[in-house]
Order: structure tokens, then C-alpha cells, then sequence
């Protein structure tokens, strides 16, 4: 399978890619029946002509381009949708009816606090387009609104408040935080990504929206509705994709948990880091953007005539991990 990855360069592209290549090198073997043959890289320095190339050859298509900074308004719907158009025109050119997934936002609403929201307008006409030419084509497609997004090598002061205070708060610099008990949802890469190798096994979820709210599929059949949920010609199978694995936590946990984060050094305290849980996830995040003087730290190393004892890190409920070191013949603690 030949794979086009749009925007390839960005946070989710750059993560994307890089799962791409394990499983095409064989080194991520979680996947047995995904074959990767090429990855097609295509980013906003790329030979326009490869797209052309590209397009002819692809099997699949993540377009993960667009634009969140303008320096102009005008150019969300340059960026966003307007490549968007070339794509899906080169695609047509070749007649190639590959699936295509579109990674959009959830300002795409037009609800609540984006109801004026330019870069949301831009959004939802690259979904309109999107849908249009899934009728036009018969081509699969898969719209993802994405909430928060957050992960390693997610631009710092850009477009994730999560990136921000992790690369502050691990380079001793400043954060600000006017309302502490807003609120976010926020989609791990990790779990992104899987939900993106899912497509390409043809296991998306599907969904429909009411405003921000997610609706499962499958829902009642189209006529059956409350009012405001967006459907589609798909009947019950869903408009659009979604991953089904996201954490809600306000600005004051997040900051919270990285200052402790921050200070395991000094206290060999850690928080308390579940499998799967948003803390744990957090902190792998917050590692990715701690400078390498910091990763390595002098530990205690408490020694007498017996021998030595260095506590590594402990936590509050799980006990702790230490290095206990007895001199022959030493019984320490009836070990």
C-alpha cells in the first residue's frame, strides 16, 4: 500500500510518518496484516510536482495540511481549503478513488465560542468539499474533527496550550494562565495515530455531531432526528470519524501535574501515572520537551558500615524504587 500523507512536516504528520516507516521496516509488528510499501511525504516545501505523482500512485490519503497562524485571516480558507480543492482535483485527474481522510477541527462547528471563528468557517467548507466529492467519486472518505491534540513534538507557542506550558515548565520559563478551571478536551498522538492506522484497516469509528457533542454511530436512521445533528447521504453509517479515547482536564490539573512533574528531582515524588490514564500520557509529553541536562540528576546515596541505600522515585501509594546494597554478611531489614 502507497500512503500520502499531506502535511507531513506538522505535529500529527510528523508522528504519523514515523509509524509508517516502523511498520514499513518491520519494526512495528502490532499490525500483521498492514502492508506499507511507500510513504509519500508531501509538506509545504515539497516539488508541487510530486503531488501530481503522487496522486497517480497513492492508496491512501491523510491530508493533514492547513493553516492555524496566518499573518491574514483571508488565508484559512486559502490554506486550508484551497489545497484541499488542488487535492482532490489531482485525485480526479488520475481517477483515483483511493480513500481520503481530512483532518479538520472541531472550531468546524461553527457552535458556541467558534461562531465566528474564520479558521472554523474554513474547516467546515474542506468538509463540504470533502463530502461532495465522495458523492461526486464514490471515494471513501473520512472527515475527523479533532479537539485538543497533544504529544511529543507539538510546536510549543503555536497552537497547543498543552505544548506550551510543557516546554516551559521544563526550561524554567514563565507560563501564564488567566482561568484555571477552563476545561479542555484533549486527544493524545498516540491514540491519534491508532485511530489512524484503524482507517487503513477500514475499523474508523464513525459518528455524527450535535454541535461539539459527539453521536456514535450507529444512530437512529436519517429523518429520525433531533434537531441540529449534522447528517449525511450515509444514512446510519456516519458522516464523520472520531477517536473514541480522549481525556477532559482543566488548566489547573495540567499545570499542577507538570509542576510535579517538574520537581520529581528534588522530591523523588511521582504522581500517580495509571496505564492509559490522561497523567500518564501527560508525562510522557512533558519528558519529550525536557532539555538533556536535565534528564540525568544526582541521586542520595545514604551509606554506612553495612553498605548503601539510594531511593530512585517513589509514589504515593505504589511504594517506591530503590537500590539497597548489603556488604557480605550484612543483614539489613531482615534481607
Amino acid at each position: 500500500m502507497n500512503i500520502l500523507v499531506t502535511g507531513a512536516k506538522g505535529f500529527v504528520g510528523r508522528n504519523l510518518c514515523a509509524n509508517l516507516r516502523n511498520i514499513q521496516e518491520g519494526k512495528d509488528r502490532t499490525r500483521p496484516d498492514l502492508k506499507v510499501d511507500e510513504v509519500y511525504e508531501y509538506d509545504i516545501d515539497t516539488d508541487p510536482k510530486m503531488l501530481d505523482e503522487w496522486c497517480r500512485k497513492c492508496d491512501f490519503v491523510f491530508n493533514l495540511a492547513g493553516v492555524n497562524r496566518p499573518k491574514e485571516t483571508s488565508e484559512f480558507m486559502e490554506g486550508n481549503f484551497g489545497f484541499a480543492s488542488t487535492l482532490l482535483d489531482t485525485l480526479k485527474k488520475h481517477n483515483n478513488t483511493c480513500p481520503v481522510m481530512l483532518s479538520s477541527s472541531q472550531q468546524a462547528s461553527l457552535t458556541g465560542r467558534f461562531g465566528n471563528s474564520e479558521y472554523g468557517r474554513s474547516k467546515k467548507a474542506g468538509e463540504d468539499l470533502f463530502l461532495k466529492y465522495q458523492e461526486e467519486m464514490g471515494a471513501k472518505v473520512l472527515i475527523y474533527r479533532f479537539p485538543n491534540l497533544f504529544g511529543k513534538w507539538c510546536r510549543p507557542n503555536y497552537n497547543s496550550v498543552v505544548a506550551t506550558f510543557c516546554n516551559n515548565i521544563a526550561n524554567d520559563l514563565p507560563i501564564q494562565v488567566n482561568d484555571p478551571n477552563v476545561e479542555l478536551e484533549l486527544l493524545y498522538i498516540d491514540d491519534l495515530v491508532h485511530e489512524m492506522l484503524n482507517c487503513m484497516e477500514g475499523k474508523e469509528h464513525r459518528c455524527e455531531f450535535d454541535g461539539l457533542d459527539v453521536i456514535p454511530a450507529p444512530y437512529p436512521p436519517k429523518g429520525e432526528n433531533a434537531g441540529g445533528i449534522e447528517r449525511s447521504s450515509l444514512g446510519g453509517s456516519g458522516a464523520y470519524c472520531y477517536c473514541p479515547v480522549t481525556h477532559k482536564a482543566t488548566l489547573g490539573r495540567i499545570v499542577e501535574l507538570l509542576h510535579k512533574f517538574a520537581e520529581q528531582p528534588k522530591t523523588l515524588m511521582i504522581p500517580e501515572i495509571p496505564s492509559n490514564s490522561f497523567e500518564k500520557k501527560l508525562y510522557s509529553t512533558y519528558l519529550s520537551y525536557l532539555p538533556k541536562e536535565k534528564v540525568a540528576f544526582p541521586l542520595r546515596m545514604n551509606v554506612d558500615e553495612r553498605g548503601s541505600f539510594t531511593e530512585l522515585v517513589h509514589t504515593l501509594n505504589c511504594g517506591q524504587v530503590s537500590i539497597n546494597i548489603s556488604k557480605p554478611g550484612v543483614t539489613k531489614g531482615q534481607h
